[in-house]
């Protein structure tokens, strides 16, 4: 369906200085490559709805998530733990309630945080060993009512995820994906593109690469997904997505920015640097 461009009407606004330099500081000539621009995208952001939920995945088996015999997900990044990064970051976008998918190490996990004071809430969700990323989707099914976001509780993107949200809400998709390029996408799930939406997905693909698109570990998803899920599917990235963007309803988000997914000694250290 070809969408019919919005009429835009031409107005004089008066702004104070400080708000204007702010306004044209988000002129990045990228995404928005005019003052004009810039206004326009702060207003639809204060005024379109905003994510509020995210499901945050922080478990696997231990020897997948563990670092120098340390859970990944508890490893100091100057004076936080990772997830505590994770979860702050997510916050500044908004994200105000998490539920917390946990199984190795839970205790560790739960009692770090209920030692902090934070401006948002948590719901932990716990399971006693990994079993894939279906099942903790399926744990927070009664905690979601509307659009939510699922996200890796080993990674940190700098996606903007109000113009992400908006773009999913725009193609009235049940799955969007925030997909960055990588030099070796083979580690990863490759998503191959038509037009907006992803018409393949393979993870961490064997053979032949057809994209450096990959999955950066953040997606923005409506309820409706529940009733997509089946039986035997134990792995979101392996069942679930490879299917459903065969059925031409999975978008993908390309960004440009910070992608760190921390997986061993060298990633901790780039984090260090850069967060």
């Amino acid at each position: 369906m070809i969408k019919t461009p919005k009429r835009r009407t031409r107005t004089t606004i008066s702004i104070s200085e400080d708000i204007l330099s702010k306004v044209d500081s988000l002129v990045d000539g990228l995404s928005i490559r005019s003052r004009s621009q810039a206004v326009e995208y702060v207003l639809t952001k204060a005024l379109s709805d905003k994510l509020s939920t995210a499901l945050v995945l922080a478990g696997g088996k231990p020897s997948d998530i563990s670092i120098d015999g340390k859970i990944k997900f508890m490893v100091q990044i100057g004076k936080k733990a990772l997830l505590e990064h994770v979860l702050d970051h997510l916050h500044g976008f908004g994200i105000n309630r998490f539920i917390v998918y946990l199984d190795y190490k839970k205790e560790e996990i739960v009692n770090y945080f209920s030692a902090l004071s934070k401006p948002y809430n948590i719901t932990f969700i716990n399971a006693e060993r990994a079993s894939g990323t279906v099942r903790p989707l399926l744990m927070a099914k009664d905690y979601i009512r509307e659009s939510f976001l699922l996200a890796y509780g080993d990674t940190i993107c700098r996606v903007d995820l109000g113009s992400m949200y908006a773009f999913h809400k725009d193609h009235s998709s049940i799955m969007t994906i925030a997909l960055t390029s990588v030099d070796e996408p083979k580690k990863y799930g490759v998503a191959v593109m038509e037009g907006p939406k992803i018409r393949n997905f393979v993870e961490k693909p064997k053979s032949k690469v057809e994209s450096y698109l990959v999955n950066s570990g953040y997606f923005i998803i409506e309820p409706t997904i529940f009733s997509y899920i089946q039986p035997t599917d134990k792995s979101i990235e392996r069942d679930i997505l490879p299917r459903l963007s065969r059925q031409g309803i999975v978008y993908g988000y390309p960004f440009q920015g910070l992608y760190l997914n921390i997986n061993k000694r060298l990633d901790i250290e780039k984090a260090n640097i850069l967060l």
